[in-house]
Order: C-alpha cells, then sequence, then structure tokens
C-alpha cells in the first residue's frame, strides 16, 4: 500500500531531529574530550598544561548544545519548505505493508 507525506508537524520533528542530533553529536564529543584531556596531561610546553584543557572542555559542552538549537532550526525551516512543496508535488511517497515471517 502506497502512503505519501503530506506534511511534518514543525516542532515535532524539529525536536525529535535536534534531540537525535545532540545525542549523536556526544559520539565525536566523548573521544574528543578523552583526545584533549591527553593532550594537556602530556603538554610538554612550559607552564600548565591545562591551558589546553579549558577551551576545550567548552567546546565539549557546547558542541551537543549547539547541535541541539542549529538542528531545531534548520529542521524547522526545512519541514516548513517541505510544507509548502507538497501541496504542488503530492509529498514523498513510500510503500508499506506487512512484515513476512
Amino acid at each position: 500500500m502506497k502512503k505519501s507525506i503530506k506534511s511534518f508537524s514543525l516542532h515535532k520533528t524539529a525536536l525529535t531531529v535536534a534531540v537525535t542530533m545532540a545525542a549523536l553529536s556526544l559520539v565525536l564529543v566523548i573521544p574528543m574530550a578523552m583526545i584533549f584531556t591527553l593532550a594537556a596531561i602530556f603538554d610538554s610546553s612550559p607552564g600548565n598544561g591545562m591551558s589546553l584543557l579549558a577551551p576545550s572542555l567548552g567546546m565539549i559542552f557546547a558542541m551537543p548544545i549547539l547541535y541541539l538549537i542549529m538542528g531545531y532550526i534548520m529542521t524547522i525551516v526545512f519541514a516548513a519548505i517541505y510544507n509548502v512543496v507538497a501541496k504542488y508535488t503530492g509529498g514523498i511517497t513510500f510503500e508499506v505493508g506487512d512484515r513476512q515471517a
């Protein structure tokens, strides 16, 4: 059976995509945190090795938040444009069916 997506709910779609993007950014953030921490520990320059750690920690905490905010905004824009275009093109068509065991 063929179905069409005629429109997206802007807020629900944007919230779902944004939270997913923020969660997936943790896949990047956690290894980056370990690398920056090791770089700070093994810093061979004179002085405090923590000078490398402070900016990286700030970015590590900011990255998921930025992904959340930008993902939400960009998804709202995409969904709004899609809703207008789908009125003229019929939207995305896909086929659904029952699973075969």
